[in-house]
């Protein structure tokens, strides 16, 4: 059972902290067409198009005209996965709700030869922590609220990146805790 917890609280905490993505949610787009499936087609660029401006926006807070150059060639190679989260077809037209994940290395590749740089990590910002599996598995709820991004585990350690602000957070629950950055 004790094995069964760690896996599920692991791959639990590697979903949630997956920080290798932009994700963009609840894009909908209504497109009219010949018929559904060229709507549905159409849609797609669309929907492409409209979360990469999206994510330029609101993740990067970039306002900048030169984004709406990038053709979708280029978006599509920053595109890790897409999801479709509900659609309707009728005879000309196609209503989709759409979910995208970008890949934050090949955003910022992109928007780099457009002469925007940004910093995906923050490296002085984080620290690396190690800590007891058992401690882990017992404050699991508060860990989840401090967003940690777990880099190694064992069956009786872990390893993770957390917010440099938080580490007082661990003096008060009494955590044994190495640092190791």
């Amino acid at each position: 059972m004790k094995r069964f917890l760690f896996l599920f609280i692991i791959t639990h905490f590697c979903a949630l902290a997956d920080s290798r993505y932009f994700e963009i949610k609840d894009i909908e787009i209504k497109q009219k067409g010949n018929n559904s499936l060229i709507a549905k087609q159409n849609a797609l660029h669309l929907a492409m198009s409209s979360a990469f401006q999206k994510m330029v926006k609101t993740e990067l807070n970039e306002h900048v005209s030169s984004i709406n150059s990038i053709s979708n060639r280029q978006i599509q190679d920053c595109v890790y996965d897409y999801s479709i989260d509900q659609e309707k077809f009728s005879d000309s037209f196609y209503i989709g709700k759409f979910s995208y994940r970008f890949s934050k290395s090949k955003v910022a590749s992109l928007l780099k030869s457009y002469g925007i740089n940004i910093d995906l990590e923050d490296k002085t910002r984080t620290v690396q922590l190690a800590i007891y599996l058992n401690d882990f598995i017992l404050h699991e709820k508060k860990l989840r609220e401090l967003k940690v991004v777990v880099e190694k585990f064992s069956n009786k350690k872990i390893i993770f990146h957390i917010n440099r602000e938080y580490i007082n957070y661990f003096r008060k629950l009494r955590i044994k805790y190495a640092r190791l950055t």
